[in-house]
């Protein structure tokens, strides 16, 4: 602090012409300074040097004396400020009340006295009785340490004041304390943390000559303070220890300087003004071609000015104006530029009901000439408009549901703009979402000759290379440049204070306004106090012009650079007078300027910023728990902010939970990514909350939900989806009667079975259905769905059938609810019964029942809301296409895969739009098999896009099902005449069937091997154990496969076999093979009679 202390004291101003006083005392300060690095560098003898010089000229100098008493050892010497507080009659105090009141009443004054020490970063040196020592400038150095002090003090006596009325009332005793304030040099013990010396003790003393209740200050420090404190001289007193008179002054209170500010000229930007005029002519003519304009800086390089300029500009020939502007709260919000504009022009509050709010939004839409039916289910989630405030859902999700958004958003805009020359302003674009940049490159690129896009922004990678813009990088203004603004902003400025404000400011246009209007008009201008270096300086002492414009600026810093009104006052403890009176001193001191009906706004975001630091920790943390206990108590509040605030106030657990929430208004979006982000962020939120089992138990939520996104958007193989279910089941416990537990379990179990892990799946099953027992009774269909799911995949499909049949008869509308809050699983129980009971009844020959019950599947879908309903409805059509490419009925199979396809696109789900493709070669290479084609190049393009989608999904953990693939690439490697390869192929199929139990597919795979051998014997012992396998499995179709394969190996010693398989079949089969089998049968009957 020594340093910038000596640095305000040169700066006071020159004194009367002749005067050499200043000039010495610089001299002196500055060889003090010199003194005090040697010695704290260890130099003693170059510090002993300089101390003599100053003695030389100001003999008995305290400082100087002080300096060469210094001790040797660890320790600092610093110019400090230094604070002490008293608490007046202490003594007698505690002989007028009870030990346990005074205690009491200590301590609140102590607590307030720490509160407000904290509050400005100083630091408590030590304790003298019930006396404080504050230090200013350790360990943390400002260059404004002597101002903090004295309004620490202040406010101390406010707040010792309240807490004397307090005390009044409640036991009739009054509690006053003095403050005094000195600022001198001192010896600085680390290790011990206190401070020694004259100054110290002067400090103490200083207080003693104040009233009861009043600041009081050394004449070392009135210089410093003289320009921003009103502060009155008292009679020189004498003190104990120090033989002169001691001059000491009354700090009345903060000096009320009126701010003089006035929107400046746009200085240094020719090129830019030039290019924004020539732009708009090209607009109003039709003819502009690069359409974009971007002002890119750092913060207060003047790109809101010329943003100003630009709507100037636009607005003065009539145009239309609009402005999507970027918020530092909401960077990851989707569309939240876009949000904000659609509430300016729907005159939307944060008071506004869901259903005005709809309304509102249908009656902008209306003007627009847009057609509400169409366009209010896709702007409506922009607003987080639920549907059950008064609109049907869009049916679609994911990318496709934000392409959707976006289109309906560009149609808005298109229909404000009226096709008339206009302007989009984009204001801050740094903090644009990845959706709005996006929609902003698409208003760029599509625009048509008469729209101008001046677009803000700070430095980084937002600005996509291809967008048609041209791209200004704002540069600092030149020295002459700056004179030139500071001249235009107030020309009473002296030739020394704009050197000051060039030497300070570096050029940047916002930094020069603020510095020049905190200068004030108060004292004539050789007395104005020095212009502080960094721009919190001048906002601070602008923003002291009332007792209650710190608290109010603070809670405004915190809710944002847009402030609602209502939410302020919420916020702070002031009446709404009070309120006002300080909106109207921030107003005339241009830190806010009006913006909408019932709010204001930060005349730019770096004002807010650095209001926002002046709340201490503390004091933020609760400012933003409170904004968003208001912003929830105002309801439907945007969730994203709600958990910002709460995150920022860490109260971990609340933020969690709006995240939470916040992640819900996302999926109503149709933004998967972005809701995934913040079930990201509330886990974070989680983990920071002490351990125990409730935040363990607060975990298990989010996770299911994320694991179940995962699952929709990348499939239940995703590495994300295991690590989130196996935590659950970490976190969940044993306890199966738990909801929680029991939906882990459920989930863990829905993780298991793709990958074909059915010894653990099982496992879980088993646990999940003992929790089934008495209350849960009405799960059993999921329960009984889930099992036949693993006997399908076992080959057990008797058991299968048994289990899907039982699911599907027992389930009432009121189960399938219940069932629906415990079910963190994309697919549907119901509806993937129905799907397997068709593939069984397949199995058995019966083609007819097994599509009646792909139409009960379809039914059940359509009976669940989005996403459900359309993700089982693809799921149904997928099980479809491998009954119908078993069935041999190709060209359905092929429908069945462009709709499947189709569908997945639509309601943007990726994992059925890629396993689309895997069907499609399903189909072509099931056809080229039943067809006996020998065509080589066929056969080997089917190999290869076969065994790439094979090979890709075991990449990605999906094993269920797939040894079906392993079998459909043998048969074509084998008609290539690749049998060795073919083998291979099979063999490793059996091999995961044997580590896995899903032996749904052994049969056939025997009966494929069976073609590879070259020993006939070999090939019948693989038929007759596929044959057996499928009669015991219960999967006829397999079994007269494997028979026909024998019939044509062994000919009429396979004749019985081929008979057992055919009579498992009803005699008005269709399925292919039956029909085969029948016509050899009668072939060979009628050769033999």
């Amino acid at each position: 602090m020594a340093a910038s202390g000596t640095a305000l004291y040169d700066s006071v101003g020159p004194a009367d012409d002749g005067a050499s006083a200043p000039e010495t005392g610089t001299a002196i300060d500055d060889l003090l300074e010199r003194a005090v690095s040697a010695i704290n560098r260890g130099d003693r003898e170059a510090a002993s040097d300089l101390v003599e010089q100053v003695l030389a000229v100001d003999d008995g100098n305290v400082d100087a004396e002080d300096l060469l008493a210094a001790p040797a050892d660890a320790g600092e010497i610093r110019r400090l400020t230094i604070m002490f507080v008293d608490l007046v009659d202490s003594t007698v105090l505690s002989t007028r009340v009870e030990p346990e009141t005074y205690r009491l009443l200590v301590g609140r004054y102590r607590d307030q006295v720490l509160r407000i020490v904290e509050r400005y970063e100083g630091h408590v040196g030590s304790t003298k009785g019930d006396g404080l020592l504050i230090v200013f400038g350790y360990p943390t150095a400002h260059e404004n340490d002597v101002h903090r002090a004295v309004q620490a003090g202040l406010e101390i006596t406010r707040e010792v004041a309240r807490l004397s009325e307090q005390a009044e009332r409640r036991f009739g005793l009054q509690v006053n304390v003095r403050v005094g304030v000195h600022r001198g040099m001192v010896y600085l013990d680390t290790a011990q943390d206190d401070v020694y010396g004259l100054a110290a003790n002067l400090a103490a003393r200083v207080s003693g000559l104040a009233h009861p209740g009043t600041v009081v200050v050394s004449d070392a420090v009135q210089p410093l303070i003289e320009g921003d404190f009103e502060v009155q001289p008292l009679a020189p007193a004498p003190v104990k220890g120090v033989e002169e008179l001691i001059n000491h002054y009354h700090v009345v209170g903060e000096r009320l300087n009126m701010a003089r500010v006035q929107l400046g000229p746009v200085v240094g930007r020719d090129r830019e003004l030039e290019r924004l005029e020539k732009s708009w002519a090209r607009a109003r003519a039709g003819t502009l071609t690069t359409p974009g304009v971007v002002f890119r800086g750092e913060a207060g390089i003047g790109k809101s000015r010329l943003a100003v300029t630009a709507t100037e500009l636009v607005e003065r020939d009539g145009g239309t104006v609009l402005e999507l502007v970027g918020s530092p709260f909401h960077p990851e919000a989707g569309l939240h530029p876009v949000r904000a504009l659609l509430e300016r022009r729907c005159g939307i509050d944060r008071q506004t009901s869901a259903a005005d709010r709809l309304r509102r939004l249908h009656d902008e839409v209306e003007a627009q000439s847009l057609a509400p039916d169409a366009v209010v289910p896709l702007l409506a989630p922009v607003l987080a408009i639920a549907p059950e405030h008064g609109y049907r859902a869009v049916p679609a999700e994911g990318r496709k549901l934000q392409e959707l958004i976006n289109d309906a958003v560009q149609s808005y805009l298109r229909s404000c703009l009226k096709a008339a020359p206009a302007l989009i302003l984009a204001e801050d674009v740094h903090w644009f979402d990845g959706s709005t940049l996006e929609l902003l490159g698409q208003v760029l690129t599509g625009a048509e000759g008469k729209l101008l896009v001046v677009i803000t922004g700070r430095d980084g990678n937002w600005l996509n290379p291809q967008w048609p813009v041209k791209v200004f990088d704002l540069k600092s203004l030149s020295d002459d440049e700056t004179d030139a603004l500071i001249q235009a902003l107030d020309p009473s400025v002296t030739a020394e204070e704009r050197a000051s404000v060039r030497r300070r400011c570096d050029g940047v246009p916002f930094y020069v306004e603020q510095v020049v209007a905190g200068l004030g008009t108060s004292a004539p201008p050789r007395e104005r106090p020095t212009v502080p270096d960094p721009l919190y300086e001048p906002l601070f002492a602008r923003l002291l012009t009332t007792p209650n414009v710190v608290p109010v600026v603070e809670a405004a810093a915190v809710i944002g650079r847009q402030v609602d009104r209502s939410l302020l006052s919420a916020v702070t403890s002031l009446d709404e007078d009070d309120i006002d009176d300080v909106i109207d001193e921030l107003e005339k001191a241009r830190v806010i300027e009006p913006s909408g009906a019932f709010g204001f706004r930060f005349r730019h975001e770096l004002l807010r910023e650095v209001a926002a630091e002046m709340a201490p920790p503390s004091v933020r943390r609760g400012l933003h728990a409170k904004v968003a206990d208001a912003l929830i108590e105002q309801g439907e509040p945007d969730w994203r902010l709600v958990a910002a605030h709460y995150q920022h106030a860490e109260s971990h657990s609340e933020a969690a939970s709006a995240y939470q929430k916040a992640s819900s208004d996302a999926r109503l979006r149709g933004a998967l990514s972005e809701a995934r982000l913040y079930l990201d962020h509330a886990i974070e939120e989680l983990a920071k909350c002490p351990p125990s089992v409730t935040r363990d138990r607060l975990e298990i939520a989010p996770r299911l939900v994320r694991g179940f996104l995962a699952s929709a958007a990348e499939g239940y193989q995703s590495p994300s989806v295991a690590a989130d279910f196996e935590r659950c089941l970490q976190l969940a416990g044993t306890d199966i009667r738990d909801d929680e537990v029991f939906a882990t379990m459920l989930a863990i179990a829905s993780y298991y079975v793709p990958r074909a892990d059915l010894r653990r799946a099982s496992q879980v099953l088993e646990l999940v259905d003992a929790g089934a027992e008495g209350e849960r009774h009405w799960f059993r269909p999921a329960i009984q769905s889930a099992f036949g799911i693993v006997a399908f995949l076992r080959g057990d499909f008797r058991d299968a059938h048994s289990e899907f049949t039982q699911a599907t008869a027992g389930l009432t509308e009121d189960d399938a609810h219940q069932i629906g809050a415990l079910w963190f699983i994309p697919d549907d129980p119901i509806a993937l019964a129905h799907e397997h009971l068709a593939m069984i009844n397949l199995l058995n020959g019966d083609l007819a029942s097994a599509e009646a019950e792909f139409v009960n599947a379809v039914r059940r879908a359509e009976l669940l809301e989005f996403p459900q309903g359309p993700y089982n409805h693809v799921y149904a059509i997928d099980i479809e296409i491998w009954m119908r490419a078993e069935a041999g009925q190709f060209d359905r199979a092929r429908t069945l895969v462009a709709d499947m396809i189709q569908r997945a696109e639509r309601y943007g789900f990726d994992f059925w739009q890629l396993f689309g493709a895997t069907e499609q070669s399903l189909v072509d290479a099931t056809e080229l098999i039943a067809d006996g084609s020998t065509d080589a190049e066929a056969l080997e393009s089917q190999i290869t896009a076969v065994a790439g989608f094979v090979e890709f999904w075991r990449s990605v953990g999906l094993y269920a099902y797939q040894t079906h693939y392993d079998c459909l690439l043998a048969q074509l490697l084998t008609a290539a005449g690749r049998v060795e390869e073919a083998r291979d192929r099979v063999e490793v199929a059996l091999g995961i069937a044997r580590d896995t139990e899903m032996h749904m597919y052994d049969a056939e795979l025997l009966r494929v091997r069976a073609r590879t051998h070259a020993d006939q014997t070999d090939s019948h012992r693989d038929l007759a154990s596929a044959i057996a396998l499928a009669h015991r499995q219960g999967a006829p179709l397999f079994e007269l496969r494997a028979a026909l394969d024998d019939f044509k190996l062994r000919g009429e010693s396979a004749r019985g076999v081929l008979r057992r398989a055919v009579a498992s079949f009803a005699p008005d089969c269709a399925i292919p093979e039956y029909v085969r089998a029948r016509r050899l049968l009668g072939e060979v009957e009628s050769t033999l009679q």
